[in-house]
């Protein structure tokens, strides 16, 4: 996205949304939502200090806007948790009117310090889909190392050639009207890469441009004690691949690797059956939903932007990811979603 896209989109949520919302405008649509629809809304982090999300690339939400958002969930909705609503459609079941689930990806540590005593404090369930690999090494996750380095680096320009990132053309700018728009191309590069290639460049990246500019620290993600803890606060725990790779590059025996080696860690941790996956950043194939039938899921989610239907594919849900923003703009993204895919699976 542009700067100037990012400028009118950033209005847009300011001021538009409120107006549109106060003249009733986005509950009349939403009212038209089928009683039958299941919404399965998607967030990664929930943060207090908006450092955190240096670039604003839709990752994070701030503390006040999750709960004005799970306040509105709870008024609007009836919450039911993932493994419930799926037995009760494999039963043949109806699920309670509007229906709406709560998911977390990746497993950051925020999830437990921030996020869970606000689910807690509306009394709503979350499930969690947690990447096994280096999970009691306090190794951050890959994206969150490309970010802190081009967040800390004193360099003005990008050469993505020298570092072997596929990007092709003239060197990308680091300067501050650019820096967000380079972080996101750079990271739609690497996932094209295969992981270890991917690995080799990011690790190339962070010896040419060491940091220089004080910012905040990378990202952390939980480690096994904080995961199996909120597995007994009553949070269900998901599978999300161990390396979080593109599964879509990987080899059928690694894809069924991932999802089993994952599915068999967390069993282990929490005593109890691990049923949902997650595929890592939404890449998906036929063979990787394959796969995830065969390895014994009940279900998996995917990053289709769409609502669900009781006739949905059990192992492509559509969810819809939150925005960092009022409950106005909220409903605003919702009713986005709902006139540009419909309801997805929809019979």
């Amino acid at each position: 996205m542009t700067v100037f896209a990012s400028q009118v989109k950033s209005l847009l949520k300011q001021f538009a949304s409120p107006v549109l919302d106060g003249l009733g405008i986005y509950d009349r649509q939403l009212r038209k939502m089928p009683a039958s629809s299941w919404t399965i809304v998607m967030y990664h982090r929930v943060i207090d200090d908006a450092a955190a999300d240096p670039f604003e690339l839709g990752m994070c939400v701030t503390r006040r806007h999750f709960r004005e958002q799970l306040a509105y969930f709870r008024r609007r909705f009836s919450p039911i948790g993932m493994s419930e609503a799926v037995r009760r459609l494999a039963r043949g079941e109806p699920l309670p009117d509007r229906a709406l689930s709560i998911t977390f990806d990746d497993g950051y540590l925020d999830n437990y310090t921030v996020a869970l005593p606000v689910l807690k404090s509306f009394e709503m369930d979350a499930a969690l889909f947690v990447p096994t690999g280096g999970l009691d090494d306090d190794t951050p996750l890959w994206w969150d190392r490309v970010i802190h380095t081009l967040d800390a680096t004193g360099e003005e320009l990008l050469l993505p050639a020298e570092l072997g990132i596929p990007l092709s053309g003239e060197p990308l700018s680091l300067g501050p009207w650019k820096r967000a728009e380079t972080v996101t191309r750079v990271l739609d590069a690497l996932w094209t890469l295969p992981h270890d290639t991917m690995l080799e460049v990011l690790a190339r990246m962070e010896r040419a441009m060491p940091a220089v500019r004080r910012v905040a620290p990378v990202a952390r993600r939980m480690d096994s004690r904080q995961v199996l803890a909120m597995h007994q606060a009553g949070i269900e725990i998901g599978a999300h691949s161990v390396r979080h790779s593109n599964l879509n590059l990987e080899t059928p025996a690694v894809v069924r690797r991932e999802m089993q080696t994952s599915r068999q860690v967390l069993e282990t941790l929490c005593d109890a059956p691990i049923k949902g996956f997650a595929y890592p950043a939404g890449w998906k194939n036929a063979d990787t939903e394959a796969a995830a039938r065969e390895s014994g899921f009940d279900y998996a989610v995917s990053t289709i932007s769409g609502v669900n239907h009781p006739n949905s594919d059990i192992f492509t849900l559509a969810r819809v990811g939150m925005p960092d923003t009022s409950v106005a703009d909220l409903k605003r993204a919702l009713v986005s979603v709902i006139q540009r895919t419909g309801t997805h699976g929809k019979s």
